[in-house]
């Protein structure tokens, strides 16, 4: 059978691929990148608490705005170009001044000391930055408030003439140590320093006739040991971390992007479904799309991060910005090519008011909630659990950590979410969508209980596939049934309700109470409690539609002509209990 393109549908697919890409480089890095520019952890704990709220206002209101006014296509490229700016304003935020200073011991062998190790697991991560263990680590040191018996030392022991002068207040120094001598004993990290450059003068094996030791402030070639001592330098030694430019740039930039990527996902998604008109089981056809630019541009952007990054103490994220900016412009301009159908029908917001008055429309929206509920906690959480099981397993699992991450990431992505998201229509088509809910939050409980028996974490992986019957058909159950029970011209409004709750409340409840679990009984507790929430919830959410159609079914036709004003019969039918014909 031949394979027709539909032309009318290339812009949106466009849409997904190219602002998922957009996105992808960035968004996943932004904890690491705030700790980076200095922001604490509270910090950044408090903005990502924060951000579900802010979807939770600005999709119902630039969806409500969007219908009344008939501007989606509008507001859908202005939120788009808004979502590059605040994005790529991120890199122009300053870096929190920092100093990392390291005690330079000297008596019969100099060593470069730091006392602020808490892991011990360090050797391993300087062996994971340098395989070989051969190269040198050369650091700049910075000394100042000298002792005159260490200037006597340097002038008479290591012939340094140009400190003989007992005036120097100061001096600058390289060092190299020899990585694979590295000591680590206790909480005090220790590099055994073999040749030091001196105002030109290289001195092999340094030592000194009289024990002396002074902090330096000082610069290495070495990422993971700038990442111990490197601190953040405060005016103020109380200062807190809200008062601080860094955390009030970074927090403000975010609530715009956050703020303008909901109003792009919620009204793209209504958008979708005004140029699928009569075949809204092809939504998933479209939104795979956005799995694979987001699953591409990931993996991507961290290979080009790596790279630059290579002898640098800290991760440089140009490359980020620079895709984030390119990504979005094509999508803004792609996206220009789309046309929109408005109908003329007048928008009555009392109509979308009356939705909620049916239980099984508040039902829907409750499972919204619950799943939104279970995938914040795998967002947020999933790759800390994961951590924590491989770290009981020794030190060796740094070796393979990422790279188990990794293979998550592109299972959840190209192995469960984009095929199941094509093949979303087929589900919603045989099951209709009350069942097809019930089986993903089946599906959802089953997997969060896995998760919980976890003691390997390789054995993830299979568990991953799971995304697809969750996360992937879920997209398509949620924005289609929002779709199909929207009164006329209310569609972007019905998007952003349903993407609210989903976001605003689920995720943000997720985050918070699987926060809190997770840190005072443990991931698998976790899991396990949230599994069993969800299987008990799909349970009591297939029960009572069943109960409840057994109630109505000689006056199911009286209720599907009293909603005819806001849906069609059909509609309607194929919402609640799947069609008798396939589409």
């Amino acid at each position: 059978m031949d394979m027709e393109i539909n032309k009318k549908l290339l812009p949106m697919k466009a849409h997904y691929f190219f602002f998922n890409a957009g996105l992808a480089p960035l968004m996943p890095f932004i904890p690491t990148y705030a700790r980076q520019l200095g922001v604490s952890q509270v910090g950044v704990g408090l903005m990502y608490t924060v951000f579900p709220f802010v979807g939770l206002l600005a999709k119902p209101l630039f969806g409500t705005i969007a219908d009344k006014f008939k501007i989606g296509k509008q507001i859908f490229i202005t939120a788009i170009i808004f979502t590059a700016i605040f994005f790529t304003s991120i890199y122009y935020v300053p870096a929190k001044t920092s100093e990392a200073i390291i005690d330079f011991d000297c008596s019969m062998m100099t060593l470069l000391k730091t006392c602020e190790v808490s892991d011990n697991c360090t050797l391993t991560r300087i062996n994971l930055e340098n395989p070989d263990m051969m190269s040198a680590m050369e650091c700049t040191l910075t000394c100042h408030s000298l002792e005159s018996q260490f200037l006597e030392e340097m002038c008479e022991t290591w012939n340094v003439t140009d400190v003989c002068n007992k005036n120097v207040t100061s001096i600058e120094m390289k060092t190299y140590s020899n990585m694979s001598k590295a000591l680590l004993e206790q909480t005090c990290l220790y590099f055994p320093v073999e040749s030091i450059t001196l105002n030109e003068t290289k001195v092999e094996n340094p030592y000194c006739k009289t024990a002396s030791s002074m902090k330096c402030n000082t610069v290495c070639n070495s990422a993971t040991v700038m990442s111990y001592l490197q601190k953040p330098l405060t005016e103020t030694p109380q200062e807190p971390y809200y008062s601080t430019v860094q955390f009030q740039m970074l927090f403000g930039l975010m609530i715009g992007a956050w703020a303008s990527t909901a109003v792009v996902v919620s009204l793209g998604d209504s958008i979708c479904f005004n140029l699928l008109g009569s075949k809204p089981h092809d939504y998933g056809r479209q939104r795979l799309w956005g799995a694979l630019g987001w699953g591409i541009s990931a993996i991507f952007a961290g290979y080009l991060i790596d790279s630059v990054s290579h002898g640098k103490n800290m991760k440089d994220y140009t490359p980020s910005f620079i895709l984030v900016f390119i990504m979005l412009t094509i999508n803004a301009i792609s996206v220009s090519r789309i046309k929109i159908d408005y109908r003329q029908e007048p928008y009555a917001f009392q109509k979308v008011v009356s939705l909620f008055k049916d239980v099984k429309v508040v039902l829907f929206l409750f499972s919204c909630i619950t799943f939104g509920i279970c995938i914040g906690s795998i967002w947020q959480f999933l790759f800390w659990y994961l951590e924590d099981l491989a770290s009981a397993q020794g030190c060796d699992s740094l070796e393979w950590i990422k790279l188990l991450e990794g293979l998550a990431m592109g299972i959840q992505c190209f192995a469960g979410e984009a095929p199941f998201l094509f093949l979303s229509g087929w589900f919603l088509n045989k099951l209709g969508h009350v069942h097809t809910m019930t089986m993903i939050l089946l599906v959802m409980g089953f997997r969060l209980i896995c998760y919980s028996f976890l003691t390997n974490p390789w054995l993830t992986l299979p568990i991953e596939l799971l995304n697809g019957l969750t996360l992937g058909v879920y997209w398509s159950t949620m924005t289609s049934y929002a779709y199909l029970i929207a009164p006329p011209g209310a569609g972007s409004t019905l998007q952003g309700i349903f993407g609210a709750l989903f976001e605003g409340i689920g995720t943000a409840v997720g985050s918070l109470l699987g926060g809190f679990i997770f840190q005072n009984y443990g991931g698998a507790t976790m899991y396990r409690s949230f599994g069993i929430y969800t299987l008990v919830f799909g349970i009591l959410y297939s029960s009572i539609h069943a109960f409840m159609d057994r109630r109505n079914k000689l006056t199911r036709k009286a209720l599907a002509t009293g909603i005819e004003d806001y849906s069609s019969t059909e509609s309607y039918s194929r919402v609640n209990h799947g069609p008798d014909d396939r589409l």
